[in-house]
């Protein structure tokens, strides 16, 4: 697993999102499949990316003690969820 850095333009402004990514296996060959979506990890150097990856990776492999930066981010992936399986309001057309 690691993080990978995605770049948006909208409207003349840069957005920049994080990624958890693992590598896999397919028929056609290797593929790259996104795990969540971390928001922006700007703050925090390049450096450290990796060292997360592998602590998100044994957290949710189900690792009983992970460290504590992991059960922040573990939590921060949880609430991203949940946000994202809330029901939407419908649409009103016309």
């Amino acid at each position: 697993m690691y993080i990978r850095k995605s770049t948006r333009t909208y409207k003349g402004k840069t957005y920049t999102n994080h990624l958890l990514v693992e590598s896999v296996q397919t028929a056609k060959g290797p593929r790259q499949r996104t795990i969540c979506s971390l928001g922006s990890l700007e703050p925090a150097p390049a450096e450290d990316w990796l060292a997360l990856a592998h602590k998100l990776q044994s957290a949710l492999a189900g690792d009983t003690k992970p460290g504590r930066s992991a059960h922040v981010v573990t939590k921060k992936i949880v609430s991203y969820r949940k946000q994202s399986l809330r029901p939407r309001k419908p649409w009103k057309l016309g």
